[in-house]
């Protein structure tokens, strides 16, 4: 007889996240505490090399963006060691580009089933408050992906701006241009560097400082990213985004640009879909890309009254 597996549905993926972080009414389930800002996208010559679309052959285009820290806990301190999103959307006519970004070069879970099992592993013990060693421990043990990010988090500070953090898709893409498919993940690149806090900024640093901090960065000028298509090196996996990849060169599909916060609130109601693609670019076969536009919807209809 043939084994059926039955996967997590998106409310289960997003039933994780309240059950770890807790429902907090009118915030997204995952990525709670953030800001909105604006900017532009000016798209790069070299892009046609991978894509062949008209968002790419554009002048520069107007970018929505959120920044954010990891998590459904909207009171999270800015000097966690969590990962820090960065979510853009550009347009051209029909064409919407939404990308959605992490500080750290892979996801902490392969497929939905470890997503949600990572999660429910790390549901705070009710007299300690804390994650239970026991259960994280267990996870680990049976997904060994889970181990990855985490990992990376402990080996340095948080990061001390929105603006000096590289930012990565984990996910892998489809791109077309001239009868050619290629894959390849997304890295954005701080034209600032990347520098992290020490642990004397860690002890001095309110709770809440990235907002302020890149408010005051803008005054002096435009925040700059290089948004670069990495392409994989051979072995390289097109669908488990928790492994790193090693990488063969890159291409660099544009710059953007952040120029001013956003009013309080300005994105509040706008869901940024990792499959809102412009042409020439398409989703892989990554079994966590693949379950993530329904889970935000899900998230969505329970923020919104």
């Amino acid at each position: 007889m043939d084994t059926i597996t039955t996967h997590p549905g998106p409310a289960a993926l997003v039933d994780a996240l309240n059950n770890t972080f807790g429902k907090h009414p009118g915030k997204r389930a995952s990525h709670a505490k953030g800001f909105c800002a604006t900017g532009e996208f000016t798209p790069s010559p070299d892009a046609a090399q991978l894509v062949d679309g008209p968002l790419f052959k554009a002048g520069a285009l107007a970018a929505t963006l959120r920044f954010s820290v990891g998590g459904g806990n909207p009171g999270v301190s800015d000097k966690s060691r969590s990962v820090r999103g960065m979510a853009m959307r550009v347009a051209q006519s029909a064409d919407i580009w939404d990308l959605l970004l992490v500080s750290e070069p892979v996801f902490f879970a392969a497929t939905p089933e470890s997503f949600v099992s990572f999660l429910a592993a790390r549901v705070a013990d009710p007299v300690s408050k804390k994650p239970d060693p026991a259960k994280v421990a267990a996870h680990n043990a049976a997904f060994p992906d889970g181990t990855r990010q985490p990992a990376l988090l402990a080996s340095h500070g948080a990061p001390a701006s929105y603006a000096a953090t590289p930012y990565f898709s984990n996910n892998a893409f489809t791109f077309k241009a001239g009868g050619t498919v290629r894959t390849a993940r997304i890295v954005v690149q701080p034209l600032a560097g990347t520098r992290y806090l020490t642990d004397a900024e860690e002890q001095a640093y309110p709770d809440t400082f990235l907002e302020e901090e890149l408010a005051l960065r803008l005054l002096a000028g435009p925040a700059e990213f290089d948004i670069l298509a990495q392409l994989p090196a051979a072995g390289d996996s097109l669908t488990d985004p928790s492994l790193p990849w090693v990488g063969a060169g890159s291409v660099k599909l544009g710059r953007l640009s952040v120029r001013a916060l956003a009013e309080p609130g300005a994105c509040d109601g706008l869901v940024f879909m990792p499959v809102n693609l412009p042409v020439g670019i398409d989703v892989s076969d990554d079994p966590i890309l693949l379950s993530r536009a329904a889970a935000y919807a899900v998230s969505l209809k329970r923020r919104t009254p």
